[in-house]
């Protein structure tokens, strides 16, 4: 067989190597975020930033929710997933914040 001939049919760099490994696959940070860009959440208010947005915290991942009264509870949908955070904007709020200003 000279350099020019295949020997085989499939390409090796571009089939799923992983289909046919032994090992199990590696998790990538992504996969471990539970917050995708359009989904809805329902959050607790619990603080606000030095901006005036409100913060929360959805299974471990902080969320920015813009426009957020502080112990309010409200739906909203998340526009943007960072490294460490997400930020979130108010479709309904379903309880008005307890706290006087």
């Amino acid at each position: 067989m000279n350099r020019h001939q295949k020997k085989h049919s499939w390409a090796p760099y571009t089939s799923d190597v992983q289909k046919f490994s032994v090992y199990p696959s590696i998790r990538r940070p992504e996969d471990d975020n539970p917050l995708r860009v359009g989904s809805i959440a329902v959050l607790n208010i619990d603080g606000v930033d030095e901006s005036g947005n409100g913060v929360a915290v959805f299974k471990g991942v902080k969320v920015i929710v813009r426009n957020a009264s502080l112990g309010s509870r409200v739906k909203a949908r998340i526009v943007k997933v960072g490294p460490d955070h997400a930020v979130a904007e108010v479709l309904e709020v379903l309880k008005e914040s307890y706290v006087d200003y």
